[in-house]
C-alpha cells in the first residue's frame, strides 16, 4: 500500500513538474536561442519570425546593442526565395543561407549598411538565394568570419528546433 501511495506521489510530481515546464515555455522565450558553431563558439540568436519581426529585422539597431557574438535568424517553416535589404541599418551584416537542418548552403559577405531610408533605389540588397533560414551577423564579426559553407550549427533552445518549428507553426495558425 505503501508503495501504491508513493508512486502515486511521485507520478503527481513528475506531471505538475512536466506541466510547469510547458507553462514556461513561451513564444518570446522560444525565439531566444543559441546556434554553435562547429568550432563550439555560440551565438545569441534572437528569432525573427512574424512578418513584422522579418521586415524590422536588424533596422534601427545600433552597433553597441548588436554584438559579434549575436545573430538574427530569419525564421520560416518552409524552403523559398529569400532576398534582403538593408534600409536603416548602421552596420555591414554577413548573411548565412541555412537549409531545415541548419546547414550553410551560401553566404553573402560585407552587405554595407544603409542609414535611413531615402533614396529607395541607393539601399544595398542582396541577390536572391533559395533557403530555409537566414542568420544575420555583423561582418566584422571574428565567429561571423570563420564560417563556411557546408558548416551545421547545433540548436541549443528551450525546445528542439523541430519542438520550437511546430509550436510556433500551431501559434501562427490560432
Amino acid at each position: 500500500m505503501r508503495k501504491l501511495l508513493a508512486l502515486t506521489l511521485l507520478f503527481t510530481f513528475i506531471s505538475c513538474q512536466s506541466e510547469s515546464r510547458n507553462k514556461e515555455v513561451t513564444i518570446d522565450s522560444l525565439k531566444q536561442v543559441e546556434l554553435i558553431t562547429p568550432s563550439n563558439e555560440i551565438i545569441a540568436t534572437r528569432l525573427a519570425v512574424s512578418p513584422e519581426e522579418q521586415e524590422q529585422g536588424v533596422s534601427g539597431i545600433k552597433p553597441d546593442d548588436f554584438s559579434e557574438a549575436q545573430g538574427m535568424l530569419f525564421f520560416y517553416m518552409e524552403d523559398g526565395e529569400r532576398s534582403f535589404w538593408m534600409p536603416d541599418t548602421y552596420f555591414d551584416l554577413d548573411l548565412f543561407f541555412l537549409d531545415k537542418d541548419l546547414k550553410i548552403i551560401d553566404i553573402i559577405r560585407k552587405l554595407p549598411f544603409y542609414v535611413g531610408r531615402a533614396n529607395f533605389d541607393l539601399i544595398p540588397r542582396a541577390r536572391t538565394v533559395w533557403s530555409r533560414h537566414v542568420l544575420e551577423m555583423k561582418s566584422d564579426s571574428k565567429i561571423a568570419s570563420k564560417l563556411k559553407v557546408g558548416d551545421v550549427f547545433k540548436w541549443n533552445g528551450k525546445l528542439s528546433l523541430s519542438e520550437t518549428e511546430e509550436k510556433l507553426k500551431s501559434t501562427n495558425s490560432h
